[in-house]
């Protein structure tokens, strides 16, 4: 009887346990590529990678607090903005700190100052005022995003 008990006491605190572990959370199309590519080398050589969907890894550092409908994603020194496909999914608002898989197309753009200082805007601490022109920007368009555990 004991030996029951101290297993039903087990079976009840690991089961708890496991409840509370984050799970892991899809946004967009299921990723279907395998290869990671690291992105310190989107960052580096991004005309090298070319119009070819690509898979990286990389802590989210900010997202846009207004609807989470881009994100920061880095790697030691190497950031990326993700926004998402066709404006057809979002992250949530507070993710920010979350490791993410993220599966898309990379694009090299400057941006008008204009939209510098609306993501300035929408960026955790952000400073608008700060921006004083274009801005030349590596980032992804993401079809899938996978925030890990």
């Amino acid at each position: 009887m004991r030996r029951i008990l101290h297993g039903a006491v087990l079976t009840t605190v690991l089961l708890t346990c496991v409840r509370h572990v984050p799970a892991s959370e899809g946004f967009g199309a299921p990723i279907k590529l395998t290869r990671e590519t690291p992105l310190r080398e989107v960052v580096q050589r991004p005309e090298a990678i070319g119009d070819e969907p690509v898979l990286v890894r990389g802590r989210v550092a900010d997202v846009c607090q207004r609807k989470g409908c881009w994100t920061i994603l880095q790697d030691g020194d190497a950031r990326v903005r993700v926004r998402f496909k066709d404006y057809g999914f979002f992250v949530p608002t507070d993710c920010s700190g979350r490791e993410a898989l993220v599966e898309g197309v990379v694009e090299v753009k400057t941006l008008s100052a204009d939209m510098a200082r609306h993501y300035e805007e929408e960026t955790t601490g952000g400073d608008p005022a700060a921006v004083t022109g274009p801005r030349r920007e590596v980032s992804m368009i993401a079809t899938g995003v996978r925030l890990l555990p």
